[in-house]
């Protein structure tokens, strides 16, 4: 029976303004979306123009935040495979195809990198980009999900 580890909010994806969720299970990690650039509306403004999108992005940061403890909720209530078909841009990782895993610090940015032996997925190695604050909990889901894929240990 499968059961949820953890999970890893508001990590990005492929690109900075792609955000996920990360629920960790016994038998995979399911990429939830939370937000893509195809679905945010874009409001240019005078305040845009003059402050870059600053002043919104923080207003987003603030809603995205207060939605947090309901997504939680909702991720308790539903089950895995309902979670998964739940956005056209979720997706799955089973661990079955995980070569390594490992959380890679870098000057700018730390990743969380997947190194891959399926084809089926979107190529040998996927990437998320972590905040500090979220690099002791990756550390912590990876040693309860994946002890013996960590890369460097």
């Amino acid at each position: 029976m499968e059961k949820s580890i953890g999970f890893l909010e508001g990590v990005s994806g492929h690109t900075y303004d792609i955000i996920y969720d990360l629920l960790f299970t016994t038998e995979r990690v399911i990429a939830l979306n939370i937000q893509h650039p195809s679905e945010v509306p874009y409001n240019f403004g005078v305040k845009e123009l003059l402050f870059g999108g600053l002043l919104t992005k923080q207003r987003e940061r603030f809603d995205r935040k207060k939605s947090a403890e309901e997504r939680l909720r909702a991720y308790e209530e539903k089950g895995f495979d309902e979670l998964l078909a739940g956005h056209r841009f979720n997706f799955e990782i089973p661990y079955q195809v995980v070569n390594s895993v490992e959380v890679n610090r870098g000057w700018f940015q730390t990743r969380l990198k997947f190194h891959l032996n399926s084809p089926s997925l979107a190529g040998p190695t996927l990437h998320f980009t972590l905040t500090k604050d979220q690099v002791p909990d990756a550390q912590k889901l990876l040693k309860l999900a994946l002890p013996l894929k960590i890369k460097g240990k």
